[in-house]
C-alpha cells in the first residue's frame, strides 16, 4: 500500500450491481490516485460486483454481509434470519481486516450495513464516513433507529440536497452532512444516432424514447405507456425501448400490459446493457417517470451526459440535474398529460430538441464532472481523516 494515499475500508451493498454500486466503484477510480480502497463483498452474490471492482483493480476480501428486513415474508425472513446466524463471522472478518488492512477511513454506501455493523464500530472507535443515497421516510421508527447507527459516524455524504433534507428530517444535524452529487465520466461526442438490431425493423425516422433502470411500479413504467399511447396518436414516428434487467413480475405485467394496449410493433426491450452509453445513444429522448423520490436520478445525468435532453418527473435529486426549459423537461409525478405534452414537444420541434442536447451535455460537463467530484470526495476524506 501507499503510504501517502488514504486508505478506506470499503462496505457496499454488494449482492448484485445497479446504479449504487457502478457510481460507487467509478468514484474509487476517479479519487485513485489519493485514495486505496479495500471492499470488503457479501459472500451472497451473483458475481457482477466482485467482476467490476476486480475490473477496476482493487484490492477485496469476502464476509456475510447481510440485510435484516422487518417484512414478514418467508422470503425476506429467511434473508434475515441468515444474516443473523453469520453475525458473529461478519464481526470476526471486519475486525481482522481493521487490523490488517489499517484503513484510516470505514466507508459505507449505505446505511442497512452500517446499521449490521454498529457494535464493531462503536467498539473499534474508527473514523467512519457513510455515503446516502436512499435514506428512510422519517418515521418515529425510522427516525430512533438513526439516533442509534449515527453515532459513529463522523460526516455524512448526501448524493443529492433532496438526500440531505431527508437526512435532516431524521434528525441529522446539518453540519455533520456534505452535499456531493453523484459523478459522470464524460463519453465521447456521437453526431449519430446508433441503430440497434431491435429498431432495424423502425423506419429511419422513428423518433426513440428510452426508459431504463430498476423495473417495479415506483419507477413510472405504466404512466409512461399510457402518455406514450396518447402522444404516439399525435406523432406516429414514436417509438420506446425499456431498458434494464428484466426482473419479474413486473417485467410480464409490463409486456402483457403493451400488448393489451396493441403497442408491441412501437415497443421493444432491450435487457440490461455492459455499456449503458450503448443504451442512451440509440434513443433520442430519455423518460424518468418515477412515482417516487430519487436519491439522485443517476440514468438522467448519464443520458444528458450522452447529448440526450430528459423529460422527468418531479422526482427528488433527480430535479437537481435538469434545468426545466433548458436541458430537459419537468412534470408532476404521475401527470400522464404534461408527460405527453413533453414528448410531442421534442418529437415536433427539431431546433430546441437539438438546443436541449447541446446544453444538456455541456451542463453536465460543468457540474457532474466526475473528477470535479473526486477532488471534493478526497477533500471530505481528508477532513474527517
Amino acid at each position: 500500500m501507499d503510504d501517502h494515499k488514504i486508505k478506506v475500508l470499503a462496505i457496499v451493498p454488494s449482492g448484485f450491481c445497479f446504479g449504487l454500486q457502478h457510481a460507487t466503484i467509478d468514484l474509487f477510480s476517479a479519487a485513485a490516485e489519493q485514495v486505496e480502497p479495500h471492499f470488503i463483498i457479501t459472500r451472497w452474490t451473483n458475481g457482477e460486483f466482485e467482476k467490476h471492482v476486480k475490473k477496476a483493480g482493487f484490492a477485496y476480501s469476502f464476509s456475510w454481509l447481510g440485510m435484516f428486513s422487518r417484512n414478514l415474508n418467508w422470503q425476506y425472513l429467511k434473508m434475515s434470519f441468515s444474516a443473523l446466524i453469520k453475525l458473529p463471522r461478519l464481526y470476526s472478518d471486519v475486525l481482522n481486516a481493521f487490523r490488517r488492512e489499517k484503513p484510516d477511513i470505514v466507508f459505507f454506501a449505505n446505511h442497512h450495513e452500517l446499521i449490521l455493523l454498529l457494535p464493531v464500530l462503536l467498539f473499534s472507535k474508527r473514523k467512519v464516513v457513510c455515503h446516502m443515497h436512499d435514506p428512510s421516510p422519517a418515521i418515529p421508527f425510522q427516525v430512533r433507529l438513526f439516533s442509534l447507527y449515527a453515532r459513529p459516524v463522523n460526516r455524512f455524504i448526501a448524493i443529492s440536497q433532496s438526500v440531505s433534507d431527508r437526512l435532516q428530517k431524521l434528525g441529522c444535524k446539518a453540519n455533520r452532512i456534505s452535499l456531493l452529487h453523484n459523478g459522470i465520466s464524460l463519453p465521447e461526442r456521437q453526431e449519430h444516432k446508433s441503430r440497434k438490431a431491435y429498431s432495424e425493423k423502425w423506419p429511419g425516422n422513428s423518433f426513440i424514447l428510452g426508459i431504463t433502470g430498476q423495473m417495479s411500479a415506483t419507477k413510472g413504467h405504466e404512466d409512461l405507456l399510457i402518455a406514450f399511447e396518447k402522444a404516439i396518436g399525435k406523432v406516429s414516428s414514436l417509438r420506446l425501448v425499456i431498458g434494464g434487467k428484466q426482473l419479474e413480475p413486473f417485467y410480464s405485467h409490463l409486456k402483457e400490459l403493451i400488448n393489451r394496449k396493441g403497442l408491441n410493433e412501437y415497443i421493444v426491450f432491450s435487457g440490461w446493457s455492459e455499456n449503458v452509453n450503448d443504451f442512451y445513444t440509440s434513443i433520442d429522448v430519455l423518460v424518468l417517470a418515477s412515482r417516487h423520490d430519487e436519491g439522485y436520478g443517476l440514468v438522467v445525468a448519464e443520458a444528458m451526459s450522452c447529448e440526450k435532453p430528459v423529460i422527468i418527473t418531479a422526482s427528488g435529486g433527480a430535479t437537481e440535474i435538469v434545468e426545466n426549459g433548458v436541458n430537459g423537461i419537468i412534470v408532476p409525478k404521475e401527470d400522464v398529460e404534461k408527460m405527453t405534452d413533453a414528448i410531442v414537444f421534442y418529437a415536433t420541434n427539431p431546433a430546441l430538441y437539438k438546443e436541449h442536447a447541446l446544453k444538456a451535455r455541456k451542463h453536465i460537463e460543468d457540474n457532474f464532472n466526475i473528477c470535479k467530484v473526486a477532488d471534493n470526495f478526497i477533500h471530505i476524506l481528508k477532513a474527517v481523516k
